[in-house]
This record gives C-alpha cells, sequence and structure tokens, in this order.
C-alpha cells in the first residue's frame, strides 16, 4: 500500500513538473515580434538581407491583434521594429480585409507611408481589400489584386438604430440626464434633430475627405481622379486594374517577385514571416472553441463605440463560386 502511494506521489510529481516546464517553455517561446525566414534565417531582428510579410486581416481596429481581426498597436510595433533594422529592405503586405476604424486605418497608412521613404512595400491583395483595407493598400509602392478580388469602398459610413417607433408601439420611453447639448446626439431612442445630422454630415465629409486625400498622396494621383473612383463604389480586381487602382494582377509570386525588383535584389529576395509558435495557436484554438460569437459580438461592439467607421459589409466580402 505504501508503495503504491509512493508511486502514485512521484506521478504526480513529475506530471507537475512536466506542465510546469512546458507552460514556462511555450510562454518564453511564444511573442508578437518572433519571425523567421523563408531560407532558414534567424529570429526578427533579421541577420540577413530579406523582406518582411506582414499580414492585415480581418477587421482592422485600435488595440492588439487577434486570432482573425487586425489591431494597429501590433501593426505599429511590428512595422518600427522593421523601420530600425537596415538588413530589412521591403514588406510584403498581405491584405484580407473589409476595413475597419478610421483612425486605425489611418495610423497604418501613415506608419506605412513613413517607411516608404527608406524601404519597398508591394501590396497583394486576397479575398478582399476594401475601404479600410484599400486605405492601408494605398499607402504602398506596388499592388496586386487576383481578378476576383473586391476591392474599392473608399468612403465612410456612420449610424446608430433608431428604436424610437418600435417603443413608441409598447409605451416605452427613456428619460435621459446629460450636461451638453450634443451628448447623447446618437441616441437610438429619439430621431435626431436637423442641427445634429448637420453635425454629423460635417464630421463625415471631413473624414471622406481626409480618406480621398490620402490615398490620392499613396498612389500619387490626383484628388480628383481619386473622387471620381470613390463615393463606396466597389470593384473587382480586373475593375480596380483598369481604373488603375491597383498596378497589375498577381498574387504573392508576382508580388514577391516584383518586391525584389523594387529592392535591386538578384533573384527572389528572402521572405521572412511570423512564426505561429504552439503557444498561439493554442490560444487561437480557444477563441475558436470557447469564445466563437462572443467575440465576434465584443468586436462588433468596439467597431459601434466608434461613431465614424471605414467598414465594408462582410456579407459583400466574398465571390461564391
Amino acid at each position: 500500500m505504501e508503495r503504491n502511494q509512493l508511486l502514485l506521489f512521484l506521478s504526480f510529481l513529475l506530471s507537475a513538473a512536466a506542465t510546469i516546464l512546458g507552460i514556462v517553455q511555450i510562454t518564453t517561446s511564444s511573442g508578437s515580434g518572433r519571425f523567421s525566414g523563408g531560407t532558414g534565417g534567424g529570429l526578427f531582428q533579421s541577420s540577413e538581407i530579406g523582406a518582411v510579410v506582414l499580414n492585415i486581416g480581418g477587421e482592422i481596429h485600435s488595440g492588439e491583434s487577434t486570432y482573425d481581426s487586425t489591431g494597429a498597436d501590433t501593426i505599429l510595433r511590428e512595422l518600427r521594429d522593421i523601420g530600425e533594422d537596415p538588413n530589412i529592405k521591403g514588406i510584403l503586405v498581405e491584405i484580407n480585409s473589409p476595413g475597419g476604424t478610421v483612425a486605425a486605418s489611418q495610423e497604418i497608412f501613415n506608419e506605412l507611408m513613413e517607411l516608404r521613404k527608406t524601404k519597398k512595400i508591394v501590396v497583394s491583395m486576397k479575398d478582399v481589400a476594401a475601404s479600410g483595407g484599400y486605405y492601408i493598400a494605398a499607402a504602398s509602392d506596388y499592388i496586386f489584386a487576383h481578378n476576383g478580388t473586391i476591392t474599392g469602398s473608399i468612403g465612410v459610413i456612420s449610424f446608430s438604430p433608431n428604436f424610437k417607433g418600435l417603443m413608441d408601439r409598447y409605451g416605452v420611453s427613456v428619460r435621459t440626464y446629460k450636461a451638453g447639448k450634443y451628448k447623447d446626439m446618437y441616441s437610438p431612442f429619439r430621431d435626431s434633430t436637423a442641427e445634429e445630422d448637420e453635425i454629423i454630415n460635417k464630421q463625415l465629409t471631413d473624414t471622406y475627405r481626409r480618406f480621398v486625400e490620402d490615398v490620392a498622396k499613396g498612389r500619387n494621383k490626383t484628388v480628383k481622379s481619386v473622387e471620381e473612383l470613390a463615393e463606396g463604389k466597389i470593384y473587382s480586381g480586373e475593375d480596380a486594374f483598369r481604373n488603375k487602382l491597383v498596378d497589375d494582377i498577381g498574387g504573392r509570386r508576382e508580388a514577391h517577385k516584383k518586391l525584389s525588383e523594387l529592392c535591386l535584389y538578384e533573384g527572389s529576395i528572402p521572405l521572412i514571416e511570423k512564426e505561429i509558435t504552439p503557444f498561439d495557436r493554442f490560444l487561437q484554438s480557444i477563441g475558436v472553441i470557447f469564445e466563437g460569437k462572443a467575440l465576434q459580438a465584443h468586436k462588433l461592439s468596439l467597431l459601434f463605440q466608434s461613431q465614424v467607421l471605414v467598414i465594408l459589409p462582410s456579407s459583400l466580402g466574398r465571390l461564391s463560386l
């Protein structure tokens, strides 16, 4: 009996030690700044000449990236690391995003425009690179899209639900206490006033004008030419190419080749991609299994908290064959 208890105790001790060691290793080997070279290079910072692959996927928002969305803070941190590494000559930006909040898209655009002074930047569009996704793409030296890519949607939208009619029907009212005439301007419990509509429209107009001007600056086009293609219009990759919103039709292979040429690199410049560590995969699995719709609802809540959005509805984000 005592022998069995001793064996049980030793087994428990070894299991506990193995668990602790495993957690320590996973934690220390994970991190948002880990990159590996496509040809066997080391961790970021790079020890050889190369280019970094940067992924912009899902909704674009402020804060940190999740397993299916892009956080501006995460991307800005990576871009600044890239800017400090003299061995990194270029960036291959892969975009698969319907857009997101204005401030986050502007932050990434501005940082890429700054990096463009010292690095070469090529964009490869996937299923969709629209609105905020296109905003970011415009900061590159060259843009590739697939024929079936959905892009464009240069526009701004702001919205708030209105439950007043429903509440009146059932005799429900809401008392609002506020300090400031316009504090409840986006209230879903009443109709907006003409004065409030004017304020909102001015806000949207200012943001839209900045969007158009930034695209024109990034694409080396006139503001007038961009305005003719804007107004929220959506384009296929082929149509975007005809209208010079993108530079060529192609995917990663073509974008990699173009980036190598722009970086004056003989052959194909080595691509440095972020590693997906075991800890990252574990967190992604947990997110998919246990968070699911709750995480989606949280992201939507974050988007709704931003009164001005640059977003294309995800239902328009894919073409099915």
